[in-house]
């Protein structure tokens, strides 16, 4: 399509505004598709496009969406109100909305009704369009714009709620999940294994010097030792299973299966070397901290704990009750509680 020589602009809009506005005619008439174009470029509009078919239209709005679409309402194959409807379903899909005016012979009460209930923005009809296309279309281009805009705001808003939400299942000094993470992928993990076959187990590692080195070298050496721990937990278990720091000496490990033996003895005591028995290489020299290591099974064949919340809770308080020269502790749900 080449360009005119640009026309007067409409008074309350800007050079730019009408330039920048992509507008989709559809008409399977070519005279009446030429007669609206060059109304719209005298305007001052430049971003056309035109289709005679519905289908046409279709595939042209999926390459690039418009603004506006002008569509004759009566067309052969397709009308304009079945292209309306499609044309909605895709702004749906893209996240974007598309101001539809239908050019019509139609002015009767029913159609009206028929054309707003099936998605349609506005209609003209034919008849008026050297009279009243143009304030149409000006008045389209803003609501289009202003309903954009609050699109693109709400698209923005809920990135930002998810980052922030993200955010505030992190912990900050290990970059691991904290209790909030662990308790939603438990929660995950027992609406996915009810009523199927598997096993998940949660272990729960209780530092019991974290404290006492603390006081000694620093926050800095206590952060040093639990990401050190956080880092030898994530080594020793699988790459889908979960760590977490729940507290400021508690580290969390969700294990999931599809099939049996979620979680071993052989599995619990190499935790507990990796984290207890070897020393820690610091800046501070080496370290070795103490604690206990405690299992939580639960077996989709058995009642499973009513809420991810309730099964946490009461892990947290049996590790609590763990003697400290006990060095590991397992538990086995049945019937909905621990046995």
């Amino acid at each position: 399509m080449s360009d005119t020589p640009k026309g007067p602009e409409h008074p309350g809009l800007t050079p730019s505004e009408t330039h920048d506005t992509a507008i989709m005619i559809v008409d399977d008439t070519k005279f009446s598709s030429a007669i609206i174009q060059r109304m719209l470029v005298n305007a001052g509009f430049r971003d056309i496009r035109i289709a005679d078919n519905a289908i046409d239209a279709l595939d042209a709005l999926k390459q690039r969406p418009a603004e506006l679409m002008l569509a004759d309402w009566l067309m052969p194959g397709m009308d304009g109100l079945e292209l309306t409807q499609l044309v909605r379903e895709l702004d749906r899909r893209r996240g974007c909305f598309t101001y539809v005016m239908l050019l019509t012979a139609k002015e009767n009460d029913e159609a009206l009704q028929e054309a707003f209930a099936k998605g349609v923005d506005d209609f003209i009809g034919k008849t008026h369009l050297k009279t009243q296309l143009l304030a149409r279309v000006h008045a389209g281009q803003r609501l289009s714009r202003l309903h954009n805009s609050l699109i693109s705001r709400e698209r923005q808003l809920k990135d930002q709620f998810r980052a922030v939400t993200r955010m505030n299942r992190l912990d900050a000094t290990t970059g691991l999940g904290n209790s909030q993470h662990l308790r939603h992928q438990l929660d995950r993990t027992l609406v996915h294994i009810k009523g199927r076959t598997g096993q998940m187990g949660l272990i729960l590692c209780r530092i019991d010097n974290l404290g006492e080195l603390a006081t000694q070298g620093g926050r800095a050496l206590r952060n040093e030792l639990i990401r050190e721990a956080c880092n030898r937990l994530t080594e020793h278990t699988r790459p889908l299973d979960d760590t977490a720091r729940l507290g400021e000496n508690i580290i969390g490990v969700l294990l999931h299966s599809t099939g049996g033996n979620v979680a071993t003895q052989k599995l619990i005591r190499r935790l507990y070397d990796a984290l207890f028995t070897r020393a820690y290489s610091t800046t501070s020299g080496f370290m070795s901290l103490t604690g206990c290591i405690q299992l939580d099974l639960a077996d989709a064949s058995q009642p499973l704990p009513a809420s991810a919340e309730w099964m946490l809770e009461q892990a947290l308080v049996r590790l609590q009750k763990i003697p400290v020269e006990q060095r590991h502790a397992m538990h086995v749900w049945q019937n909905g509680q621990s046995a």
